[in-house]
């Protein structure tokens, strides 16, 4: 286990917001789409389809006067659930039509997306498209893509796109394999399911799940034993970044985790968290070196569960300067492979201060359609996603079925 040191902790968990560039760059406005002998505008484009009940929800929302004052410069992703999914998410016209222009209109947003999402450039992408949608969330801030350009930007929420075989996959998980209609200004893509807003964070995900009582305590021990251990004065802080913050210019950040169950813990011989927190007494206790200021030693509890969060918290640091920037790890699991992930980036050099960036610790493959997750060079099996793609306003958690353990780590 690593020295652990007061900027360090709060380097890792400040900058945890950081996120991929391409999420919240400026909109590019007159942006080509390369059909130029394409006349017919993205509205004509739905008014033609055969998707009835979304045009009859944008009919009755305030869509067009939305659309009209945002100018006719943009490019826009259309994505339109069919008559049937509408159907299916009891959206019918009976409903849409004695429902309040204003939910309409969040329903909507959340399924238009700013830029064109077009087939011919995304065909060979083998990560994730973060499209940003254009529906708001005006309690939540975010860390500008760009420092020094505002203390914060607002919350938009997002969705993942790939194509993949044909198959349009949002957020993950299948949406159909219609094809896409292309248009002047933007590209409409029907999907086969009513795409619905998250609304928690992770941290209440796990609370209100019920699987994760043992992760969730053992975590807020470990955090108390840190405390008391450096009096208070050093930052160990497990639902860092799992919540919406209360202090800070922007107040979310962008991650997903391995989520590990009881039934987990069970597995790998732990049967009540007391079993998990005498691990810790195996090696001496961290302390503070006052010449220094800053923690000697570690936790053997954060080992136990700290991969299941990207590693960042082994991240390279420096006393008195601390690590780099931890970059946003809210992957779906369409993305949770070595094609896209096994050179990604955790935590970069960090500025002005060079040192080693730490790159992506886990190694990934499928079996059977199941993602398999293990750390790199361990000789702990493999733990398997048993559920992916749980949707929330930081991204999504994923459930395993065992810890994610490094070498030579004794249990």
């Amino acid at each position: 286990m690593k020295p652990i040191h007061i900027l360090t902790f709060c380097l890792l968990f400040f900058t945890l917001a950081s996120c991929r560039k391409q999420e919240f760059m400026p909109e590019v406005e007159g942006q080509p789409v390369p059909h130029p002998e394409i006349t017919t505008s993205l509205k004509e484009v739905l008014n033609a389809s055969p998707y009835t009940l979304f045009k009859a929800a944008w009919e009755r929302s305030n869509m067009d006067q939305i659309m009209k004052e945002r100018g006719d410069k943009g490019y826009y992703t259309l994505l339109v659930p069919t008559n049937e999914a509408f159907i299916a998410d009891g959206l019918t016209l009976e409903k849409i039509n004695s429902t309040e222009p204003a939910l309409l209109d969040s329903i909507l947003l959340y399924h238009t997306l700013s830029g064109a999402f077009n087939p011919e450039d995304v065909k060979d992408r083998t990560d994730n498209y973060a499209g940003k949608s254009l529906l708001e969330n005006p309690n939540l801030r975010v860390k500008p893509a760009v420092t020094g350009t505002a203390l914060f930007e607002p919350y938009f929420y997002l969705q993942y796109l790939k194509l993949t075989n044909n198959e349009l996959y949002v957020n993950g998980k299948k949406a159909g394999s219609i094809a896409a209609i292309p248009a002047k200004n933007g590209v409409l893509w029907p999907v086969n399911r009513v795409l619905h807003k998250p609304t928690r964070t992770i941290f209440q995900v796990l609370e209100e799940d019920g699987r994760f009582g043992m992760y969730l305590e053992l975590n807020a021990r470990t955090d108390a034993l840190f405390a008391e251990l450096t009096f208070g004065s050093f930052l160990h802080d497990f639902t860092r970044g799992l919540k919406v913050m209360d202090a800070g210019y922007f107040n979310i950040t962008f991650h997903s985790v391995f989520a590990v169950t009881d039934d987990a813990f069970r597995k790998a011989g732990f049967n009540t968290v007391d079993e998990m927190m005498e691990l810790n007494n195996r090696n001496p206790l961290p302390y503070i070196d006052w010449d220094t200021y800053s923690v000697k030693g570690g936790l053997a509890t954060d080992t136990l569960v700290g991969y299941h969060r990207w590693g960042a918290f082994f991240s390279h640091d420096e006393p008195n300067v601390g690590r780099g920037v931890t970059n946003a790890t809210n992957f779906y699991s369409n993305d949770l492979n070595n094609t896209v992930l096994s050179d990604y980036t955790v935590v970069t050099a960090g500025y002005p201060t060079p040192f080693p960036e730490y790159k992506m610790p886990l190694d990934f493959n499928t079996e059977g359609g199941v993602v398999k997750v293990k750390v790199k060079g361990s000789d702990y099996p493999a733990a398997s996603v048993i559920e992916a793609d749980i949707n929330t306003i930081m991204g999504p958690v994923h459930v395993v079925d065992r810890l994610l353990l490094p070498k030579g780590f004794k249990l």
